[in-house]
C-alpha cells in the first residue's frame, strides 16, 4: 500500500497524508482522524528514512512512527471509560505525527506476551501508555522493548521507573459521598472494584472512611465494576432486606444499579439516591440521569501522549514525571 493509495481511500491529497503524519497543524483534527484510520486499517506504516528526511524536529527526525497503547487485563475491551480515553490520545498521537497501536493484556503473561511482543519489536515504536492494572514483570518486560513507558490510572508498580497520568480517584469519591450524605443518606452502599489494589477500589475505601461518622452504616462491596455486577448486588441486598438509602459505584455500575431499582419499584432519588463516577456518556441518558463524578478522560488520554512525547523528545525525566487529572462533581436528577 503507497501514500498515494492511502490518500485516495481517505478521500485526501497525497500532500494531505504527509502533513498528517507530520502532525501539521494546518490539517483539522475530523480529517487527520480519518487518514490515520485509513492507514489503519490498510497497515501503511510510513518509510522512516523518508520521515527523518522532512522532519522538522527531534521527534520525528529520531525516526518515531507510532507509539502503543495496551489495556490491562482488568480493563473491559467494552469499558467505556477507557474507549474515551483510548479515543482522546489517538487525537493527541496524530497531531504528533505519530500512529496509536491498541492492544490487550490477557490475564497470563504466556498468553500475552508472544502477541504483544510483534507490537513493541517495531521499528519507528517511541514507547507505550499502559492503562489499567499492570505487575512489576509485566512492566519491566515492556521497558525492554519500549523505553519510554507510561502508566494511565493504575498504580505505579514499586520499584519501576515510569511516569503516570492520574485521576484524582481520593478526592472524588469523597466528592461523590459527601454529597450523598449532605443529601440525608445515612445508610450508603459502595460497590468497588475487585480488591486486588484497583486504584478504585483503594480510594472508596480511602472516602467511606472519611465520612463514616455521619453515617448509620457503609457497606463495601468488591465487585467486577459492570452494569450486570450492579444489577445482581442490589437485588441480592434487597433479597436479604438490606435497607440502604444510597448507592455510589462507578458509572458502569451504576447503570444496572438504576436497572435493578426501577424494576424492585424504588424510586431514585427519592427512596435511593445514586452517584457514579467517570462521567462516561451513557450516565447523562438513564433514567434519571446520572450523578457522577467527571475525570476529563480527554485530558487524562492527550497526557499520557504528551508525557511519551516529551520523555521520546529527552524534555522530561520519567522517574519524576507524574500528571494528576482533577475530578468534579456532575450533579443530575439521580441524587
Amino acid at each position: 500500500m503507497s501514500i498515494n493509495e492511502v490518500a485516495k481511500k481517505a478521500a485526501v491529497s497525497r500532500m494531505t497524508v504527509s502533513r498528517v503524519m507530520r502532525g501539521s497543524p494546518s490539517v483539522s483534527v475530523e480529517t487527520s482522524k480519518r487518514v490515520l484510520r485509513v492507514m489503519k486499517e490498510v497497515g501503511y506504516v510510513p518509510s522512516l528514512a523518508a520521515r527523518a528526511m522532512r522532519s522538522k524536529d527531534n521527534l520525528r527526525a529520531s525516526g518515531s512512527v507510532c507509539c502503543a497503547l495496551v489495556f490491562g487485563a482488568d480493563v473491559k475491551a467494552a469499558d467505556g471509560f477507557f474507549c474515551d480515553v483510548a479515543r482522546a490520545a489517538e487525537e493527541e498521537a496524530a497531531i504528533n505525527g505519530l500512529c496509536l497501536l491498541q492492544s490487550h493484556w490477557q490475564d497470563s503473561f504466556e498468553a500475552s506476551w508472544p502477541r504483544l511482543q510483534s507490537v513493541f519489536s517495531m521499528s519507528g515504536l517511541c514507547g507505550a501508555i499502559l492503562a489499567g492494572q499492570f505487575e512489576a514483570d509485566q512492566v519491566q518486560a515492556i521497558q525492554k522493548h519500549a523505553t519510554n513507558v507510561v502508566v494511565i490510572d493504575g498504580p505505579k508498580p514499586t520499584g519501576i521507573d515510569v511516569a503516570s497520568v492520574e485521576s484524582d480517584y481520593v478526592n472524588g469519591a469523597r466528592m461523590a459521598m459527601e454529597h450523598l450524605v449532605g443529601r440525608g443518606v445515612k445508610r450508603l452502599l459502595v460497590i468497588a472494584g475487585p480488591l486486588r489494589s484497583h486504584y478504585f477500589a483503594n480510594a472508596l475505601k480511602s472516602a467511606a472512611d472519611a465520612v463514616r461518622a455521619n453515617c448509620d452504616k457503609i457497606e463495601l462491596v468488591f465487585s467486577e465494576q459492570t452494569a450486570k455486577s450492579g444489577y445482581d448486588i442490589i437485588c441480592e441486598r434487597i433479597h436479604h432486606d438490606w435497607k440502604f438509602d444510597g448507592v455510589f459505584g462507578n458509572d458502569e455500575t451504576a447503570i444496572g444499579v438504576l436497572r435493578a431499582l426501577s424494576e424492585l419499584k424504588m424510586r431514585v432519588p427519592e427512596d435511593v439516591k445514586v452517584v457514579g463516577f467517570d462521567d462516561i456518556t451513557h450516565s447523562a441518558f438513564t433514567s434519571p440521569p446520572l450523578t457522577t463524578v467527571r475525570i476529563d478522560k480527554t485530558i487524562l488520554g492527550r497526557e499520557a501522549v504528551r508525557a511519551l512525547v516529551e520523555m521520546t523528545r529527552g524534555s522530561s525525566d520519567s522517574s519524576s514525571m507524574k500528571k494528576v487529572i482533577n475530578a468534579s462533581l456532575i450533579v443530575r436528577q439521580s441524587s
